[in-house]
């Protein structure tokens, strides 16, 4: 049976809040710990008793290897670290093994209303269907996000995010629908007149909220080269990409990728790292290697399992870093925290040193001749060994010394910050490719 979640006034969004209420759902947001591990210890133990009963192949396997034949041998969070992880690779074997759908699905996919693909970057995209129970766990998610930020309903909101079999682009705009604001939905600016049919509308209609995310570089420069100011395409509330600036101690955990938690979680602003929604599902950093999960505040994979959804992820293993952080938040909030400290696939090696794309990119980031009116960089793929790490950077100026001193910044900054020496190459504007959305900034030696 697939449940329907209840729906506000009209059955079209949440029922409304006084703008100066402090958090969103407090009931869930401010619980007492010890209730919300009740709460996840129920809803473990409902999801192992649906991949028994329905049954899930893929993860009624997993559950049969670590021992698991009946739904009370599992009595909560802490027995998951008996349950072998289950990886990205998993989900694309089961689809290849029983196309299209795999057998790890928990509803009849003809029950779900919305369907998407993974981006596909590391492999075949796999496939994603939301009921309208979990569609409604993301909302009322980013909901809790929205108003953490300070974003209320009747506000102007903009972004670029790509979307059709691509779920990240629809899930976003319909979860600003769902909360309330006016959400203006531009094209990724694939090329520079896309770019500047967003910028001319936002100088008509103009958000109080712009995010762009990859892409914000791409419409800074576009309305540079026009000549239309921030201020007056109501884009002075641009940040650059979450995380960048942050030097090596990772960035907010606010999701766990669209095949498994949207909106995993958000930041208050007030401690390190992003209040996690642990209502709706367990986040843990694991060692790989024990199952377990490492201490508070270290670096382990990021794993979750995913509670009350028609369509659950047990154990399910991103292959990515995070750390959790469970001290008490002043904010009002009582759930655990999460960074994130990038894929591991993503690690560059130079000189001994690992070090993740975010880190050099928050380096040049620092360099303003470097970041005006958008940071534009490559860097050469590293072999592992004791060889200059290679980084190309365009700059504006024309300036010989503005240049050099720009070059000479970045070697600094490169050196103190990740331990590694650094070439860098100083390159004219328009000299590196542009995307729409993700750019290459990492390349292959042989490919410039």
């Amino acid at each position: 049976m697939i449940s329907t979640p209840e729906f506000g006034p009209g059955m079209l969004g949440p029922a409304a809040r006084p703008d100066d209420q402090a958090l969103w759902d407090p009931a869930h947001q401010a619980m007492d710990p010890s209730l919300r591990r009740e709460l996840q210890d129920r809803r473990v133990r409902h999801l192992v008793e649906r991949v028994l009963r329905t049954p899930v192949p893929l993860f009624a396997a997993k559950l049969a290897e670590a021992g698991v034949t009946a739904a009370d041998d599992v009595k909560g969070v802490d027995d998951l670290a008996r349950i072998p992880a289950t990886v990205k690779q998993d989900l694309r074997d089961s689809e290849a093994e029983a196309p299209p759908w795999g057998r790890y699905r928990f509803t009849d996919p003809r029950h779900a209303v919305r369907l998407g693909t993974s981006t596909g970057t590391t492999g075949q995209p796999t496939i994603t269907v939301w009921t309208r129970k979990d569609i409604w766990i993301e909302y009322e998610s980013g909901a809790r996000n929205w108003w953490r930020m300070g974003h209320r309903p009747g506000q102007v909101i903009t972004h670029a995010h790509p979307a059709y079999l691509y779920g990240g682009g629809t899930m976003l705009q319909q979860c600003y629908e769902y909360f309330g604001m006016l959400s203006v939905w531009v094209p990724p600016p694939d090329t520079d007149e896309l770019a500047e049919q967003a910028v001319r509308f936002w100088t008509r209609v103009r958000p109080d909220h712009p995010f762009m995310g990859f892409a914000t570089g791409r419409f800074v420069e576009v309305a540079t080269k026009l000549g239309i100011s921030l201020e007056e395409a109501g884009l002075t509330g641009l940040k650059a990409p979450i995380g960048f600036g942050l030097g090596r101690g990772g960035m907010p955990l606010m999701t766990a990728g669209a095949e498994c938690y949207s909106f995993v979680g958000g930041p208050c602003g007030v401690s390190p790292g992003a209040h996690l929604h642990e209502d709706w599902a367990v986040v843990q950093a694991v060692d790989p290697s024990t199952g377990l999960e490492v201490p508070d505040g270290e670096w382990g994979n990021l794993t979750v399992t995913t509670l009350d959804r028609d369509n659950g992820l047990l154990r399910y293993d991103l292959e990515e870093a995070c750390a959790i952080l469970r001290s008490p938040c002043p904010c009002g909030e009582t759930s655990a925290r999460g960074l994130w400290g990038g894929r591991f696939k993503d690690l560059l090696s130079c000189q001994g040193t690992r070090f993740q794309l975010a880190e050099v990119e928050g380096v040049l980031r620092g360099v303003e001749p470097m970041r005006e009116p958008s940071l534009e960089y490559q860097i050469l793929r590293p072999d592992g060994g004791g060889g200059d790490l290679v980084v190309r950077v365009e700059v504006a100026s024309a300036d010989p010394a503005v240049r050099e001193g720009a070059r000479v910044a970045a070697v600094a900054g490169l050196s103190e910050t990740l331990g590694v020496r650094a070439e860098v190459q100083i390159l004219d504007r328009d000299t590196i490719p542009r995307a729409g959305y993700k750019a290459t900034r990492v390349v292959d030696p042989g490919s410039i």
